[in-house]
């Protein structure tokens, strides 16, 4: 991993970052006078575009792949039959001169995979062959390469589209969650037929010839239905993906596969989620989907916060503070200046403090 310092700065002051924020919608919203509000403030820090959560992406009281629109094809979210949440956020985002994203969570979809027990996920665990439920929390994965599962899924959003005035669609979960799945059957017959091995038979623990066959059968997977993504979209509709940081290589998502199909590439750049040093975000996120973005624009997403949160493995880790964010910045400024624009995401309920201080961060 690099190590160098960044390049001197130079003697002019050099121009904000545009921002970008990644909203989710149960967290944030639960009337029109919550989203008015909320666009109001976002509007007083200078963000410039606004992600918001319209397909659930999580697991708890809502269930992942329901929405916050008004479809016809998923079912809606509990508390949102008379909120539809979208709408009101383009209303009032677009009359502030905000831009609207959709943030279109895809294969991570419990309404699907409980609809349709046939699309599930199947992952080899212990030596069989079992629906993925998750490594902890209880999950639910729909197969990416099932032909079916697709057209669901493309079927949400031209619902989207063709409905209402979004600025661009952001996807997430276009992925698997390791090297074990799918190993349903018409996914291991098709890639039997392709190379004469079943992938249960391969050493999926270590590097080999035959996992790095499989792995690239299901890259190329991920990359046909991304393409698919690009057809079913009206011409000039950005375009984005939110992706787990390059190194992961288990999860079947290679940006290389698709960066021609999307306008920008968003890693996730969460450092203290995966126990990294600072400098991972500069020298290994940022130069990695730099590598793989080909044409795509690298749009970083960094995770912003006010407390000690815990990290993916349940380990209680302090928040970033200021002298690490003059870090980060001071190398993407001259390490990656092509970058012109952040994203931001939050977990929790955005507030004005939070805002505030991303505003002073872009700054610098």
């Amino acid at each position: 991993m690099p190590t160098n310092p960044p390049s001197p700065m130079p003697t002019q002051a050099p121009s904000p970052y545009q921002i970008e924020i990644i909203v989710r919608t149960a967290e944030n919203f639960h009337s029109r006078e919550d989203i008015s509000a909320f666009v109001a403030m976002a509007a007083r820090h200078q963000v410039k575009v606004i992600s918001v959560l319209v397909k659930q992406d999580e697991d708890g009281f809502i269930s992942s792949g329901q929405v916050f629109y008004r479809s016809k094809i998923a079912p809606i979210a509990p508390g949102y039959m008379r909120l539809d949440v979208l709408q009101v956020m383009l209303e009032e985002a677009h009359a502030r001169g905000i831009q609207v994203r959709a943030w279109m969570p895809q294969f991570h979809d419990q309404v699907a995979a409980r609809q349709h027990p046939e699309w599930q996920m199947m992952a080899l665990r212990d030596g069989q062959v079992r629906a993925f439920s998750g490594s902890g929390n209880e999950e639910y994965f729909v197969n990416p390469l099932n032909p079916d599962v697709q057209q669901y899924e493309l079927g949400l959003i031209r619902e989207v589209v063709e409905n209402y005035a979004v600025d661009g669609i952001m996807l997430d979960w276009l992925r698997f969650d390791d090297f074990n799945m799918d190993m349903g059957e018409s996914t291991r017959a098709a890639f039997k037929a392709k190379t004469g091995i079943d992938p249960l038979e391969i050493d999926l623990a270590s590097e080999n010839p035959a996992r790095a066959a499989w792995n690239e059968f299901r890259t190329d997977g991920i990359g046909a239905y991304a393409r698919a993504v690009r057809a079913s979209l009206p011409k000039g509709m950005l375009l984005g993906v939110y992706i787990l940081p390059p190194e992961f290589i288990e999860c079947g998502q290679d940006a290389a596969k698709f960066n021609n199909q999307v306008d920008f590439i968003s890693p996730m750049c969460y450092n203290r989620d995966w126990g990294f040093p600072l400098d991972w975000i500069w020298g290994s996120c940022l130069q990695t989907t730099r590598q793989k973005a080909g044409p795509a624009a690298v749009l970083p997403t960094l995770e912003i916060g006010t407390r000690t949160t815990l990290s993916a493995s349940g380990t209680s880790v302090p928040n970033l503070g200021d002298e690490h964010f003059h870090q980060i910045l001071t190398h993407l400024r001259y390490d990656y200046p092509q970058i012109t624009r952040l994203s931001w995401f939050f977990h929790e309920s955005w507030t004005e403090e939070l805002l505030q201080r991303i505003e002073i961060i872009s700054s610098w």
